[in-house]
Order: C-alpha cells, then structure tokens, then sequence
C-alpha cells in the first residue's frame, strides 16, 4: 500500500474525511496526497453562464494552494502518536473533477481515493452527494466514502458484498491488501430475496470453488440473509456485525448499486448506516 489521495473542499465535512484519511493511512502505513479541485464545469450550456474569468480562477487557486498547506500542517501537528507518520503532500488542479482525478492517477501510484459525503439517511443518501456519484461512476481506483459520523478506529472487520458472480473475486483480491494490512477479518455478504433452491446452491459452489483457488487470504467468511431489499438486507448483517467495520462493494452495471441509487424504497429506511463504504472499479487495476 502506498498511496491514499484525500479529496477536500475545505468544507467541515469534507475535512472531517481528510482526518479520517490521514489516520486510516497510518494504519496502512501509506503516504497522503492532500487534493484540492478547483470546479471548472464543462463546456455545456447550461453552465456557460457560472463560467469564471481566468483571473479569478488564478486567485482561487492561490487560495487552494493556502488551504491545503494549513491543513497538511494541522495533520501534522495534531499527530502525537507513537509510530508511522504518513509522508503528506498536496496539489491543486484546476478542472473539471473527474477529469482532474484520472489526470493525478495517470501521474501517479493511487491506491486510494478518500472523500466525504453529506450526513446520510440510508446508502441511497450516501452517493447523492454533489460530485460523488459521478465520482462512483468514473472510478479506476477503489473509492472509500465517509460521512460526516464516522470516526477512524481499529478495523475488524471488512464486508464484501456479493451476488456470488465469480467476476468479483480480481476485486476481492484488491480488498484482501487492504485487509491484510489491517488485519481485517473479510465477511461475504449475500442478500437474496428467496430461500435457497438448487440452482443458487449451485452458484455458491461454484463461487466458493473458485475463491478458494483464486484468492488465499485465510481470514475469509461467509454470511447471508434473505431479504426482498438488498440495502435492508446488508444492513441487517452489518448491524449484526457490530461496529468497528467497513462496507466495501463492486461498482458494475446491473448489480445493488444501481438499486441503492434508484431504489425509492431506500427513503424508507429509519436507520442509518453509520459504516465507511469502499466502492471497488469492476475493472480493478
């Protein structure tokens, strides 16, 4: 593990990401990009009106640049800990956001992207942020999402959710750095919305046939539940777990994250997930 890029726009929320980067850095033992994006929306119509003089745009990032040296010097000097002190660096880009962050990844050794998300009722919540879905959806990098409630702690445990489809297990294996550093327990979580029949036996099998040939970290296990709505559904075993968790998923078409962010049943919801959640690429580097 090498490198984490934290995403800010100074907002106490996405601040409190940062923090919470920083210190999930230490514990992977990685060094910290601090990245700042001044927003130049694309050239479509309906922005042509926002658009900025270059000189102001000079000026902003001159203020970018400031922000982002007082927050490296807040990380450093709040850290009175023992041990590994991540190397921080900054940088500044000018863009629009997507676009800027494929740019420092192509430059770059990313891992990790950090950022924040708006206080959440629900995960549907938790990706309509203003730039986190689109974040979600460009994504060639694993993506760790965090609300404003979670705080950095001892990570014991790392779900995975799954539908059992084999094309998962290059993401699993990405997952299984993280965990290994961390000395995470892996959970395989599996909703589904009908009692076991053969033909799903079926699928399992051969899911776990493949794990076991493909991916060799030994703390693996394996939890289910049935339940018509999956976000409820993974709820349920992420409660069951306890706290001192984290929520990882694979971001490809047609599977829960669609549902999460389409599903309006996902506004019934009257509990909260209060669980970092890491999006992996479905073409995992």
């Amino acid at each position: 593990m090498k490198t984490l890029l934290l995403l800010t726009d100074f907002s106490a929320t996405a601040n409190h990401a940062v923090a919470f980067g920083y210190d999930f850095a230490k514990m992977l033992e990685a060094e910290v990009i601090l990245c700042n994006v001044v927003n130049v929306p694309a050239e479509i119509p309906q922005y042509e009106s926002i658009l900025l003089p270059i000189e102001q745009y000079s000026r902003i990032e001159e203020e970018s640049i400031e922000g982002l040296k007082r927050l490296k010097k807040q990380l450093e000097h709040q850290d009175h800990s023992k041990g590994f002190h991540p190397p921080v660096s900054y940088l500044c880009q000018t863009g629009v956001l997507t676009e800027e962050i494929d740019d420092v990844i192509s430059k770059r050794q990313i891992d990790l992207i950090i950022m924040g998300t708006h206080a959440s009722s629900g995960l549907r919540h938790l990706l309509l942020g203003n730039h986190t879905r689109y974040m979600v959806d460009a994504g060639s990098v694993p993506l760790l999402l965090v609300s404003p409630e979670e705080n950095v702690g001892k990570i014991k445990w790392i779900a995975f959710a799954t539908d059992l489809n084999i094309a998962e297990i290059p993401a699993l294996n990405r997952l299984a750095e993280f965990a290994a550093r961390l000395q995470a327990e892996i959970i395989l979580m599996n909703v589904r919305n009908e009692s076991p029949c053969l033909e799903k036996d079926l699928k399992k099998e051969q899911f776990r046939t493949a794990l076991v040939k493909e991916c060799h970290y030994p703390k693996i296990s394996f939890q289910s539940v049935v339940d018509h709505s999956i976000v409820k559904g993974l709820e349920k075993l992420c409660r069951k777990n306890g706290k001192n968790g984290l929520l990882s998923i694979v971001h490809r078409d047609r599977n829960f994250i669609n549902e999460i962010l389409t599903g309006s049943q996902t506004q019934k919801l009257a509990k909260k997930l209060v669980l970092p959640l890491m999006v992996l690429p479905s073409k995992i580097k």
